[in-house]
């Protein structure tokens, strides 16, 4: 199983530059416990401290060419599937 997670340059430090990431996973929990082996600090950074996705961020689903909000980490995740992980920006 093969997904694709890009990152926004927002977080270019935590991933050293790197934009693309493949990895495993059938629900988005998986997902990131995978991309933490090769982002360290990724899930602190992302989870609030009650384990959900922290309100500063996305994480976007694009499954063919449909795009979803994955607002819970028990979001389903197939193969071929595509992650976009930004922060939401706001502000006046």
């Amino acid at each position: 199983m093969a997904i694709t997670v890009r990152f926004s340059s927002a977080f270019q430090d935590l991933t050293h530059g790197k934009k693309t990431f493949l990895v495993d996973g059938d629900r988005l929990s998986k997902v990131l416990d995978d991309l933490e082996g090769q982002v360290p600090g990724l899930k602190t950074n992302l989870l609030n401290g009650e384990g959900k996705i922290h309100l500063a961020y996305h994480v976007i689903l694009i499954r063919g060419h449909t795009q979803e909000l994955c607002q819970d980490l028990d979001c389903r995740i197939e193969d071929g599937d595509e992650l976009v992980i930004a922060p939401i920006i706001s502000g006046g």
